[in-house]
């Protein structure tokens, strides 16, 4: 049994509360476990996490070609970045990284 607080003579629904953590870790650790999972479920349906990051990659590639299209509308001038063609899936093994 632990020892019983001291009594302050206010009532326990009325005492201040503990103050929240840093909002600024929450705002970096949610989107990193977020990630975290999506990588560990590409990679149980992949089956490997060399496919997983491959497809990962191509998601990144069809962002930024999007990206591109759409500052080029608003700038009026052709951007010098060329990513490759988002609709082509990219072998397993193939994407680039190193030991992958």
């Amino acid at each position: 049994m632990s020892t019983p607080e001291p009594v302050s003579g206010v009532p326990v629904w009325a005492r201040k509360r503990r103050k929240p953590g840093n909002p600024l870790v929450n705002v970096v650790v949610v989107p990193l476990c977020l990630l975290g999972a999506l990588t560990a479920g590409l990679a149980f349906q992949q089956k490997s996490f060399a496919g997983a990051g491959a497809r990962m990659d191509s998601w990144i590639a069809i962002a930024h070609k999007q990206t591109t299209a759409a500052l080029d509308d608003l700038s009026g001038k052709p951007a010098k970045v060329s990513a490759p063609d988002a609709m082509e899936e990219v072998p397993a093994g193939k994407s680039g990284r190193i030991g992958g």
